[in-house]
């Protein structure tokens, strides 16, 4: 899930769309000048800091980053040049960022975050779990493992599938979900209405239509491992309702709460306060979608223009390491020109040193320069391989112990991650492997998901594990 190094200077397919979030090992600098979201290269889309949009039909949303309390409800402050802490907490995500996914009402069918959402682990084979990663058992267990607003997302939007990464092994788990229950709104509104009415637009709204009714059952989960040799990172999952276009398009609710939630970001280390963070989410009103989708409609029914634009020069790797120079500020990327430009919103990320908050506020464009300054070592940052946080380095340090014992486990994947085929994925209904099924207790007590779940874990399971390197495997034409 994370973004490839090389950006733009890596050549792939052209018919293949790839949509990513950012996760702990990412040139900061250059997504906050897609902090909406946007083209990192020709072909790869940046969901954002957070984000929704569509293809074929289906709503993707995202999640970059990963879970840190001490910088959660803090304002996006970090700047170039960064210093050995704002380098890595500027990818630490940000309250502000959860407050407008948890906006979203209508239906997701995929969600994409780096860390796992907390207790997801609970849904799944533990067992099999604790013996590839022995090292997690107590995290997961007295439950500080994985990400609290994640957790949230996952219940609230209860997206019908959600892969993750970050913790380098595969993992499946179903996570069921009571039903959706109105709020005092609805309950007010459907008082004041007639009882035979119009009905509200399909996905508005908690609960609204048969489709997020049955989609809200259960949520899919899946995690991969890390792009290696012999090591289960790959995995096709079809779509068969693929209904729209095949190509990224915009999201006409997601741009409302963008629009409606703009005032409230902060570059201080204050984060403005949030209205309603803890009570029901507002939907954005009927008469903002119409205005939106007219415009969407206006614009190439909302297709998200490939306008890649190159902001700095591509890394070289036949052209010695440079040292010493830093930028001073992240330039204004024209993909989010254009984008706020659409909106009809003010430019709002130029993160200025305070002694240059008169600096102009003119967009870079090619051609133009990059202030940089010149300086030693205070200002380069040495990572090490993995760039690991201080409070990762104790599990990094036990993985190294056990890498022996768990590359055996990670590489026999018969017990809990290999299956035959993914075909009629949504109708499965083999059974599960026993493996899999070491479902805590409590798990299977909700009555409307009896002989689902199974059904389900082992759909989430199904599928050819497809290595770099397979001369039968065939390319994809779709989104990965």
């Amino acid at each position: 899930m994370s973004i490839c190094k090389a950006f733009d200077t890596v050549h792939i397919s052209q018919t293949v769309s790839f949509c990513v979030v950012g996760g702990n090992h990412e040139a900061m600098n250059y997504l906050w000048e897609l902090y909406y979201g946007g083209w990192v290269a020709p072909n790869i889309y940046y969901l954002g800091h957070a984000g929704v949009i569509k293809f074929g039909g289906i709503r993707i949303g995202g999640l970059s980053g990963i879970f840190n309390g001490g910088h959660y409800k803090q304002g996006h402050w970090e700047r170039p040049p960064y210093d050995n802490s704002s380098i890595r907490s500027a990818y630490h995500v940000r309250e502000l960022d959860v407050y407008r996914l948890l906006q979203i009402h209508r239906h997701l069918d995929v969600f994409l975050s780096h860390d796992w959402p907390c207790r997801i682990a609970h849904h799944g084979n533990k067992t099999q779990l604790f013996r590839a990663k022995p090292f997690l058992q107590r995290e997961i267990e007295d439950g500080s493992l994985g990400s609290p607003p994640a957790e949230r997302i996952l219940h609230e939007l209860k997206p019908a599938h959600w892969f993750s990464a970050h913790l380098h092994v595969k993992y499946a788990a179903v996570v069921p979900h009571d039903p959706p229950q109105e709020t005092q709104q609805e309950r007010g509104q459907k008082r004041k209405s007639p009882s035979r009415g119009p009905s509200p637009p399909p996905g508005l709204g908690r609960g609204a239509g048969k489709d997020q009714q049955a989609a809200a059952k259960f949520t899919k989960f899946l995690a991969l491992d890390k792009c290696l040799p012999r090591r289960s990172f790959l995995q096709v999952v079809e779509f068969a309702d693929v209904t729209g276009p095949l190509e990224f398009q915009y999201d006409e609710e997601w741009l409302g709460v963008l629009q409606s939630t703009h005032h409230l970001m902060s570059l201080n280390r204050q984060q403005t306060p949030l209205p309603g963070m803890g009570g029901d989410r507002s939907a954005v009103s009927n008469a903002q979608l119409d205005s939106l989708r007219e415009k969407l409609q206006q614009n190439k029914d909302g297709a998200i223009p490939h306008n890649f634009v190159r902001t700095a020069p591509g890394h070289d790797p036949s052209k010695p390491k440079p040292r010493g120079r830093m930028p001073r500020s992240s330039p204004r990327n024209p993909q989010t020109e254009q984008f706020m430009d659409m909106l009809g919103l003010p430019y709002n990320l130029d993160q200025r040193q305070p002694q240059h908050a008169a600096a102009s506020s003119g967009s870079l464009l090619q051609g133009d320069a990059v202030h940089e300054t010149v300086a030693a070592n205070p200002e380069e940052i040495e990572l090490n391989e993995d760039g690991l946080d201080d409070e990762e380095k104790a599990s990094a340090e036990a993985l190294d112990r056990t890498a022996e014992a768990a590359k055996q486990d990670m590489a026999d994947d018969d017990g809990m991650f290999q299956a035959e085929s993914l075909h009629n994925y949504s109708g499965s209904t083999h059974a599960a492997p026993d493996s899999v099924m070491d479902a805590p207790a409590g798990q299977a007590t909700h009555a409307d998901l009896k002989g689902e779940l199974p059904a389900a874990l082992a759909a989430v399971l199904e599928g050819p594990n497809h290595h770099c390197g397979d001369a039968n495997a065939q390319e994809p034409t779709g989104p990965v």
